[in-house]
């Protein structure tokens, strides 16, 4: 789905703030050959659910899966056309017990100040093993127990917060179990753009000091209002959404979170993701507790300048490298879109088009 803030017929006409260049964004028809409707600068797309899909071995003839497959068969068909973001990278993000351990043996928690809480995928529905397995990966009271899939269903973003071995029973399996961090309910998203990233502060839980709770369900995506917490028990006193205070309880290093976010990419090999970061009120050390490839933006002002800035310097630095190996191509630094480039998109994807 496009998840660009303004509707598509802004999209429609559009010029780069970079160089004033035109981008015209049109729809690809999957119904037709993607043959007749390129060749393809660029193809951006948010496929992350069809990619789950095709992962999945009962899912092969499904018609989503299938228009995958058209894409799939068309990319290794034109090596050339730049894919944003790309498929196999992408991949990397989408078992969260896989993603966790891919940041913390990033560069990014190489910084003594960054790390990722500890975690452990919990697969045997016994109670007590879930506590051997706990201990034994040093996951600590309260743990975040989240689905094993971070994209593809709603199910990717119910979560639920366990603070005792007695509410390891409401654990549904497999899943992955992560200990919950105090961070003065304040939850920062980093959106990354290529080389540019913006931060937008979210609420989050308040600080828990207490074990002997029942277990708390919850929505990732919905924890700003009085609807965020699902399935209290109703003798449970109820526990009110947060709000972002006016003044951050830690104001943010801008060189550490620069570094996270290089490390981050550097990792995953994404240009286009949100990383999900809390500061740890203890400590005041930096937490990743999630990436996700092509968030929202929700925040963001200017969203679309500076995506089309980023696709003109990929598109130049990929001109470039073809130059450099004796293609003939026509170098302009540092636009790389051509004056009549095209932005062809639809539901499951946006890409440019050269004319």
């Amino acid at each position: 789905m496009f998840d660009f803030d303004c509707p598509l017929s802004c999209l429609e006409t559009s010029y780069t703030h970079t160089t004033n260049r035109l981008a015209v964004c049109l729809q690809v028809d999957f119904a037709r050959p993607l043959e007749e409707q390129g060749p393809f600068d660029v193809f951006l797309h948010k496929m992350t659910d069809l990619i789950v899909k095709a992962e999945q071995d009962d899912a092969g003839d499904s018609a989503e899966v299938g228009l995958f497959r058209v894409f799939e068969s068309y990319m290794n068909a034109n090596p050339q056309t730049i894919i944003i973001d790309p498929i196999e990278n992408l991949k990397k993000l989408l078992l969260r017990h896989r993603q966790y351990h891919l940041i913390a043996t990033s560069d990014a928690c190489l910084h003594d100040k960054v790390f990722t809480p500890p975690f452990v995928r919990l697969i045997a529905s016994d109670s007590s093993q879930m506590l051997r397995e706990l201990r034994l990966a040093g996951v600590d009271f309260p743990v975040v127990c989240k689905a094993q899939e971070a994209h593809g269903s709603s199910d990717a973003h119910r979560m639920m917060i366990i603070f005792n071995a007695d509410g390891l029973k409401s654990i549904k399996v497999p899943c992955v179990a992560q200990t919950f961090v105090n961070h003065d309910a304040v939850l920062y998203k980093v959106f990354v753009i290529g080389e540019k990233f913006h931060i937008v502060r979210r609420p989050s839980f308040e600080n828990f000091y207490s074990f002997d709770l029942p277990p708390i369900a919850f929505d990732s995506q919905n924890i700003t209002g009085s609807q965020w917490l699902e399935d209290i028990p109703v003798s449970r006193p109820p526990i009110a959404a947060s709000s972002v205070p006016d003044v951050p309880a830690v104001a943010l290093d801008p060189e550490i979170v620069t570094s996270i976010v290089k490390g981050v990419r550097k990792q995953f090999g994404l240009s286009l993701i949100g990383i999900d970061l809390i500061v740890d009120k203890t400590t005041g050390h930096y937490a990743i507790i999630d990436v996700n490839a092509f968030p929202s933006y929700d925040g963001v002002t200017d969203f679309f300048p500076h995506l089309l800035s980023h696709i003109e310097m990929i598109v130049w630095q990929r001109d470039r490298h073809l130059s450099a190996n004796h293609h003939s191509v026509h170098l302009k630094q540092p636009t790389g879109l051509k004056p009549t480039a095209r932005i062809i998109s639809n539901d499951l994807n946006p890409a440019i088009a050269r004319s």
